[in-house]
């Protein structure tokens, strides 16, 4: 009997309050487990003061990862009457173990929720 794999979609959010314009880390880490490979397929970062954001996989030391936040809006992808603010296209492929982090550096100092999330494909066995 061959060895089964199965494969799916989901996407994972972090949050913290930041009140700093220096890089922060936004929630906890995410873990991806040994026996998972995840292809990060988009990812989203807001903050209320605006600024950017950046993702940070161990196993990639070289990537650079950094992105303008894509609203100031952390309830929804936009506020209303502001467009749209789409997750950015990403295509990494991450064997796990690895750790994946969000950080934010924020435009201006004052306090507010942080919040990003990563949306992914995980093929599993």
């Amino acid at each position: 009997m061959g060895i089964m794999s199965s494969t799916w979609s989901d996407s994972r959010v972090v949050s913290g309050t930041v009140a700093s314009a220096a890089e922060t880390q936004i929630g906890s880490d995410i873990n991806i487990p040994a026996n998972q490979t995840w292809l990060i397929s988009g990812i989203f970062g807001s903050h209320p003061q605006g600024g950017t954001f950046r993702i940070s996989v161990d196993s990639l030391p070289g990537m650079n990862g950094v992105r303008i936040q894509n609203s100031q809006e952390v309830k929804a992808l936009s506020a209303g009457g502001n467009g749209s603010a789409e997750l950015y296209p990403t295509n990494f492929v991450v064997p796990g173990p690895a750790v994946v982090q969000m950080f934010t550096t924020n435009a201006a100092a004052s306090s507010g929720t942080a919040k990003a999330m990563i949306s992914y494909q995980v093929t599993q066995g």
